[in-house]
């Protein structure tokens, strides 16, 4: 079975909305900014590393980084803190790209299957194959709605297309979204 794209999709999302609140912290010079700024860096490698994305890795040199950015001795503590400060801004750029990259190619296979799932709507509907009974249950009459998409001569190809980008589940849930009872 293959995992969602959406949820990824969703919880990526979220992330990159926190980044403002981030940058805004490091502008005022919060005391605490680079322990939340390693706690959030910790956070969004799980979150990658949970679904198996590569840029986990990515993320942990980051943390690296900054974490070895303490160790340069200097002979004032206030110089140390700005340069460790300093290190953890400038990483927040890359950061961002990278999690703003993965969101994208993920929500760029949504809008492909939903663009598909439309497109396959129109023929479906002409052949009378969305007939729903409110007596039924929706999810049972989804998963055979997907049987008789994949079963259709015209149609096949384009849901076998949608299901190899990102999973039974999610274009059945791109289907209940899209469809018109």
């Amino acid at each position: 079975m293959k995992k969602s794209v959406i949820e990824p999709a969703n919880v990526l999302q979220e992330k990159l909305f926190e980044i403002p609140a981030i940058v805004t912290s490091f502008g005022k010079q919060e005391s605490n900014i680079l322990k939340k700024w390693l706690h959030w860096l910790e956070e969004l490698e799980s979150i990658f590393e949970k679904y198996n994305f590569t840029q986990c890795a990515e993320i942990a040199g980051y943390r690296a980084s900054l974490i070895s950015s303490y160790s340069f001795p200097t002979e004032k503590r206030t110089q140390k803190r700005k340069q460790v400060n300093h290190a953890a801004l400038v990483s927040v750029q890359p950061v961002q790209q990278i999690l703003s990259d993965k969101s994208n190619e993920l929500n760029e296979k949504i809008n492909q299957v939903r663009t598909l799932i439309k497109q396959i709507l129109i023929p479906a509907k002409d052949a009378g194959m969305i007939n729903y009974d409110p007596k039924t249950d929706f999810t049972a009459f989804m998963e055979s709605l997907l049987i008789q998409f994949k079963s259709h001569e015209q149609v096949r190809p384009s849901i076998n297309s949608a299901i190899a980008l990102i999973g039974k589940y999610d274009v059945i849930r791109i289907l209940a979204e899209e469809i018109e009872l």
